[in-house]
C-alpha cells in the first residue's frame, strides 16, 4: 500500500498558529512604530503579540519563561514605580496610566525574549529599516511641500476676521487690514509693514508671511474663534512633534547605521549581495540623517554624532587589531587600512562642505547655537532641572509619582512660567524626581546589564551578528547621551527602547544556544 505524505496543513497545530500570530504582531508593530498617527495599527500589532504569547502557553499548558539578568532589577524598578504612584504627594489616577505604559513596554521586552522567532528576527530588523526609510522619505516630501512643520500656539482672534481673510483670498489680495494687525498684536504677533497673506493648501486655513521678522503664521478656523499659530521650521514628519521624530531618530538611526557599517566588511556568504546591501542601507541612513537635521533637535544631533564617532573609532581599532594578527600581510593590510581611513575622511569632509554650502539659513543658525552656546540657548531647561532638584530634595525616596511632573512644576516652579513641561527633559533627573533615588540606581543597574549583553555579541563574524553589535552599541550610546537633555522613556520612544533591548537579549540568547550545541557536537 502507498503511504500518503503529510501535507503542509497537517503540520499546522496550535503552537504554529500562536507563533505565527506573534511573528505577525511584531511585524505590524515595527511597521507602525515610526508613524505617529497609526496608534490603532500599533495596538493591533501588540495585541497579536500578546495573543500569540499567552495562547502558546495555554496550548502547551505550562508557563515557559526564559530568565534574564534583568529580571530582578526590572521587578524592583516596577515595584518602586507602583509605590511612587500610590504614595505620591498629590496622587492622581493618571499616574497609573503612565505606569501601564511603562509596564507595557517592559512586557514587550519579555515578549521578544520569550518568542520563538529563531532566524525570523532578521525579518523584524528588515521591517524596521524599511519602515524607517519610508517614514524618512515621507518626511522629506512633507518638508519639500511645506507641510507637517511644528507650530506654536500664539492666541485667538475674533471670528469676524474670517470674512476678510476669505475675501482677500478670493481677490488674491495680499493686504492685511489695520484692524487685523491690531488684533494679532494682542496675541504677541507684531507684524511688520511687509507682512502679507499667503495662499494655503488646506481648507479653512490662511497663512501670513513676515519676511522682515523671519516669521510665518497660520490662522485656522475654530468653532468660536480663529486660532493663530506660529510656524516653526522644524520637521515633524510622520510624528506629531519634532522632538518625537528626533527621539525616534536618536535611537533608531545608530541602530540602522550598525548594519550599514557591517555591510562594508567582507563576508563570504554575502559577497554577491554586498553592493546591494550597502546601497540600500546607505540610502536609508541618508534619508534618516536628513530628517534628523530638519527636526532641529540639537540633543539628537549631538547624541547621534557622538555615537557615530564612537562607532568609527571602534571600526578603525578593530581593523587595526585584525591587521596585527597576520604578520605576513601586515604591510599590505596596513596600507589598505590607511587608504580606507583617508577615503572615509575625504568623504566626510566633502559631505560636510557641501552640506554647509547648501544648508538653509535657519539650520545654520541652529548649528551656531550648539557651537557658540549663547545665553539662553538651552531654553528653559536649566529652570526645569533646578525645580527637579528641589523636588528631589523634598521627595527623595518615593518621588512625586509617575506623570506628575507637570502638576508639581506648576505649583512648585518659578512664578513666571512660559512653557510647562510634561517631564524634566533629562531622563536621569526625571526618573529620580518621579520614581525616587532608588529607582535611578536600579535604572543604572539595568543599563550596566544591557551593556554586558551588547559586549557579549562583539565576536559575531556574520553580517547580522556584527550589524547588531555595532548598531546596538550606537543605539545605547546615543540613547544615554540624548537622555541628558530629553526623556527617552516617553510615548513611543519607550516602546522602541525596550523593543531594541529585547532584540539584543534575544540575539545573545540564540548565540549562547548555538555555542552550546557546537560544544556538544564538537
Amino acid at each position: 500500500m502507498f503511504k500518503l505524505r503529510p501535507g503542509p496543513l497537517s503540520r499546522i497545530n496550535a503552537k504554529t498558529i500562536f507563533d505565527t500570530a506573534t511573528y505577525i504582531g511584531f511585524l505590524i508593530f515595527v511597521l507602525a512604530l515610526p508613524f505617529g498617527y497609526s496608534t490603532a495599527f500599533l495596538n493591533i500589532g501588540l495585541s497579536f503579540v500578546l495573543l500569540g504569547w499567552v495562547g502558546r502557553m495555554v496550548s502547551e499548558r505550562k508557563l515557559s519563561w526564559q530568565r534574564t539578568a534583568l529580571d530582578l532589577p526590572i521587578v524592583l524598578f516596577l515595584g518602586l514605580s507602583l509605590i511612587a504612584c500610590l504614595f505620591a504627594p498629590h496622587p492622581a489616577r493618571s499616574s497609573l496610566g503612565y505606569f501601564w505604559k511603562l509596564l507595557r513596554a517592559i512586557l514587550l521586552f519579555y515578549a521578544v525574549i520569550q518568542s520563538r522567532l529563531q532566524s525570523r528576527w532578521q525579518h523584524l530588523v528588515i521591517a524596521f529599516i524599511v519602515a524607517a526609510g519610508i517614514s524618512s522619505a515621507l518626511g522629506l516630501w512633507y518638508y519639500a511641500n511645506d507641510t507637517r512643520l511644528a507650530i506654536d500656539f500664539m492666541g485667538r482672534v475674533g471670528v469676524q476676521f474670517q470674512e476678510e481673510l476669505e475675501a482677500q483670498e478670493v481677490r488674491k489680495s495680499l493686504h492685511i487690514s489695520d484692524e487685523l494687525r491690531a488684533e494679532l498684536r494682542e496675541c504677541s504677533v507684531p507684524l511688520s509693514e511687509s507682512a502679507t497673506l499667503a495662499p494655503s493648501k488646506q481648507p479653512d486655513e490662511w497663512r501670513i508671511d513676515d519676511p522682515a521678522r523671519q516669521r510665518r503664521y497660520v490662522v485656522r478656523k475654530d468653532e468660536t474663534h480663529l486660532m493663530v499659530y506660529m510656524i516653526e521650521q522644524r520637521l515633524t514628519g510622520t510624528f506629531k512633534m519634532p522632538n518625537d521624530l528626533g527621539a525616534y531618530l536618536a535611537l533608531g538611526l545608530p541602530f540602522v547605521m550598525g548594519y550599514f557599517l557591517a555591510g562594508w566588511r567582507q563576508y563570504p556568504k554575502q559577497k554577491q549581495n554586498r553592493v546591494r546591501i550597502i546601497l540600500v542601507l546607505g540610502a536609508v541612513v541618508i534619508l534618516m540623517s536628513a530628517n534628523l537635521v530638519l527636526t532641529l533637535t540639537r540633543a539628537a544631533w549631538i547624541s547621534v554624532t557622538f555615537a557615530t564617532v564612537c562607532l568609527g573609532v571602534y571600526l578603525v581599532v578593530s581593523r587595526g587589531n585584525r591587521v596585527t594578527r597576520f604578520p605576513l600581510r601586515r604591510l599590505e593590510s596596513a596600507g589598505g587600512l590607511r587608504r580606507r581611513i583617508l577615503l572615509g575622511a575625504a568623504v566626510i569632509i566633502v559631505v560636510i562642505g557641501v552640506s554647509s554650502f547648501l544648508m538653509p539659513q535657519h539650520i545654520k543658525a541652529r548649528f551656531q547655537t550648539v557651537i557658540k552656546q549663547p545665553i539662553g540657548f538651552m531654553g528653559e531647561r536649566p529652570q526645569w532641572w533646578q525645580t527637579s532638584l528641589e523636588l528631589i530634595k523634598k521627595y527623595p525616596l518615593t518621588g512625586i509619582g509617575l506623570g506628575r511632573f507637570r502638576y508639581e512644576y506648576q505649583h512648585s516652579g518659578p512664578p513666571e512660567q512660559y512653557n510647562i513641561p510634561y517631564h524634566a527633559h533629562n531622563i536621569y533627573l526625571h526618573i529620580t524626581v518621579e520614581h525616587g533615588i532608588p529607582s535611578l540606581l536600579l535604572f543604572l543597574w539595568i543599563v550596566v546589564i544591557i551593556c554586558q549583553q551588547v559586549y557579549g555579541i562583539r565576536r559575531a563574524t556574520d553580517f547580522w551578528g556584527s550589524g547588531t553589535f555595532i548598531g546596538a552599541s550606537g543605539f545605547l550610546i546615543s540613547a544615554l547621551i540624548y537622555g541628558l537633555a530629553d526623556n527617552i522613556l516617553h510615548q513611543r520612544t519607550v516602546l522602541l527602547f525596550w523593543f531594541i533591548v529585547g532584540m539584543i537579549f534575544y540575539i545573545k540568547l540564540l548565540k549562547d544556544e548555538n555555542d552550546e550545541e557546537t560544544l556538544e557536537t564538537g
